[in-house]
């Protein structure tokens, strides 16, 4: 049984034995084989994936992926100019301020309706005084409609009067 040193792997594939040491050996190389069994694992796991590789077919993948993306980029850009789709950082903000409001309203329930609460005669009617009260501040805050602003500026911010820029148009 022969067998062969890193060093003659090293000169004869044209490798650093650095290589063969850290990649080869962990990859499952075992050097306590016979000669011909580790010129075949040589074969099959170095030199045959080097033959199936097809850099220029791998740069085609990554262009066309590229490319994929920049077109998706450019249908959600369209989508968000048509109104189509709506910009997250708007819609947080809209619906933060919407939340606030309802937390306000809610809170205020108790300041403007202490009287007639205090005036309940036992917990249940309590119980339905205040769902009364909530369901009205509900039924008040939920005819608001979420509605995309009818004009924004060139950095994307929402004018607040749109009457500003049709005042202008007025005038002619």
């Amino acid at each position: 049984m022969k067998t062969i040193s890193i060093n003659q792997l090293a000169k004869q594939y044209g490798y650093d034995e650095s290589t063969i040491r850290q990649i080869w050996i962990p990859k499952g190389l075992d050097m306590n084989l016979p000669e011909q069994d580790i010129r075949a694992w040589i074969v099959q796991n170095i030199l045959q994936p080097l033959r199936e590789t097809d850099l220029r077919e791998q740069m085609d993948r990554e262009k066309l992926r590229k490319l994929q993306a920049e077109a998706s980029q450019a249908e959600l850009e369209l989508n968000k100019q048509l109104e189509l789709v709506v910009d997250t950082s708007y819609l947080e903000s809209s619906l933060s301020e919407y939340f606030s409001q309802l937390k306000n309203y809610l809170r205020t329930i108790p300041q403007k309706h202490y009287l007639e609460l205090f005036e309940s005669e036992d917990p249940l009617q309590l119980k339905q005084k205040l769902a009364d009260f909530i369901d009205k501040v509900l039924n008040e805050i939920g005819t608001h409609e979420y509605e995309m602003p009818e004009e924004e500026n060139e950095q994307g911010q929402v004018n607040e009067d749109p009457e500003q820029g049709s005042s202008e148009d007025t005038s002619t």
